[in-house]
């Protein structure tokens, strides 16, 4: 069997009724359905296994959801080799073959569990059951705003100094230079935070949401947004360590995130340049293509008579940049090595800082 898309839902079933159940939910909720080899013949397409253990074990991180129709306690036990931390685990519902209960377990934020869970109770009518404290509390869940905002959680050991802010009703301070949470419901109550401001507030936490390289006293969790585009040009061949290290370097140097990276982009003639798709793929970001027509449609500050004899445009870095920006503010100039030109545009946003 292939492997499966880990945007995909597993299904687990491993008597009678919860298979039962499971052909259920799977009509609902299009996924893989998984059940014990002493079920078969299955009157649908399903992965079976002998030991249950050791398919989760194989197929655990194969799915971005799981949903197991057991006991809880089989559950924990079958999953816990497999867990590793709150921001990779897939999310863990569990229901009972009656179909009575369905339990968020694991990942319940970032993972999604919570959100499962009650989607599959709507459906199938089941109770749901959902223990996180913010959820019970009616408090802000910083990590799901994070998730939906496309926002990077940089230091996921954070949040719960903020969550534990929320619930308590203590004061949590807001950088967020570009507005990214200003739509946000339930966070009217956070006191704005800007880079001047941070003197003494070393015990008061702090969530900061920039794509700009700075300091600030803990507790504090760092968000990052997707707004910076890098554009870059290569000579043929360039490695794709001296072009990783390469952008490395410059953004360490004018003070930019590297997870604040959307894509790259550069011209269409590069889109069979090994190195930098290579460094598009280990970032796990895209990589966009302009042609020479869309490339000399931008003003570029730093134009290269050299480059326009050898390809046809002015710019290449620079002019990706602006144009996968949607026309954005260029904020790294053109930075050239031996063999890597680079620029780095930001997204436009309004800027308060």
């Amino acid at each position: 069997m292939n492997l499966p898309d880990p945007q995909q839902l597993a299904i687990w079933a491993i008597t009678p009724e919860g298979l039962s159940l499971a052909l259920k939910l799977k009509d609902a909720f299009p996924g893989i359905l998984h059940i014990s080899e002493s079920l078969l013949p299955c009157p649908v397409p399903c992965f079976s296994f002998v030991r249950l253990s050791d398919c989760v074990k194989d197929r655990f991180s194969l799915f971005k959801e799981h949903v197991f129709i057991m006991s809880t306690g089989i559950v924990v036990r079958v999953i816990a080799p497999c867990i590793t931390s709150k921001i990779k685990d897939p999310a863990v519902v569990v229901m009972d073959e009656k179909g009575r209960h369905v339990i968020s377990l694991l990942s319940g934020h970032i993972g999604g569990a919570n959100r499962l869970t009650m989607a599959i109770s709507g459906k199938l009518r089941a109770i749901p059951v959902i223990t996180t404290a913010t959820d019970l509390n009616q408090a802000p869940a910083i990590d799901v705003i994070a998730i939906d905002n496309d926002l990077f959680i940089e230091n996921p050991e954070a949040i719960k100094a903020i969550s534990m802010a929320f619930l308590n009703r203590i004061p949590v301070y807001l950088h967020d230079p570009y507005h990214h949470l200003d739509n946000v419901s339930g966070l009217d109550n956070m006191i704005p935070l800007t880079v001047a401001s941070t003197t003494g507030k070393a015990s008061s936490p702090a969530v900061v949401v920039d794509d700009r390289l700075m300091v600030f006293a803990d507790p504090c969790l760092i968000l990052r947004p997707k707004s910076l585009i890098v554009g870059m040009g290569c000579n043929r061949n360039t490695s794709t360590n001296e072009i990783r290290e390469f952008l490395v370097n410059k953004l360490l140097q004018f003070g930019l995130s590297l997870n604040s990276l959307k894509c790259i982009a550069t011209i269409d003639i590069k889109s069979d340049e090994p190195g930098l798709i290579e460094v598009a793929r280990s970032l796990q970001i895209p990589i966009r293509f302009f042609t020479r027509e869309e490339l000399s449609g931008i003003d570029s500050p730093n134009p290269s008579e050299i480059v326009n004899q050898h390809i046809g445009v002015p710019s290449v870095c620079e002019a990706a940049a602006v144009l996968a920006s949607e026309k954005g503010e260029l904020i790294v100039p053109k930075q050239i090595s031996p063999n890597v030109t680079l620029a780095v545009a930001r997204i436009n946003f309004s800027l308060s800082d």
